[in-house]
């Protein structure tokens, strides 16, 4: 079966992942593409009992299991540009370089995350359908895993409804700059 190809995932989803003990399927089944910025930022998790867990994601990258792109510093900043800072304060490092990776790309990549940010630009920039939440990426390579209350950012419907609020803040011209 071949892999479910052109994701990047946001650094929440890496650590959501391994919170809920799904990394390595999620990995078995799909191609993980992820920017160095996101590497970074996945580096531990935290159990029921407070004990932290380290993420090896270099030790996933040695193995193939996930690549990483490295975004130039101009594109990251050509997209920025483009937001007022109403959404610049709110993206952190690894979002802002998927997000500056995924926009000028010919390729249909799509980003999963759990940040309202991620799919609220994803809304604004009329990149509705890149965007994809873990719950539904889950449904396509057929693994089931039920999204408590404390997990519902990682649904679809909170994507849809973020996404929607990009769209209305993108014609209201909130998400801009001027």
């Amino acid at each position: 079966m071949p892999k479910f190809p052109l994701l990047l995932l946001d650094a929440d989803v890496i650590i959501c992942a391994h919170e809920l003990g799904i990394w390595q399927k999620l990995a078995d089944r799909c191609k993980i593409t992820t920017t160095r910025s996101v590497v970074d930022e996945a580096d531990f998790w935290y159990d029921d009992n407070n004990t932290q867990h380290p993420i090896e994601l270099s030790t996933d990258l040695r193995n193939g299991i996930v690549d990483c792109v490295d975004v130039p510093m101009s594109q990251i900043d050509a997209f920025r540009r483009k937001f007022g800072p109403m959404y610049l304060d709110r993206m952190d490092p690894g979002e802002t370089e998927s997000l500056a990776f995924l926009y000028p790309s010919s390729e249909k990549w799509l980003i999963c995350s759990g940040d309202a940010i991620v799919f609220k630009v994803l809304g604004s920039l009329g990149l509705a359908e890149q965007g994809i939440s873990l719950e539904e990426v889950l449904q396509k390579i057929g693994l089931t895993c039920a999204l408590d209350e404390e997990h519902q950012h990682y649904t679809k419907a909170y994507r849809l409804r973020l996404t929607k609020l990009g769209q209305q803040e993108s014609i209201t011209g909130m998400a801009f700059s001027l």
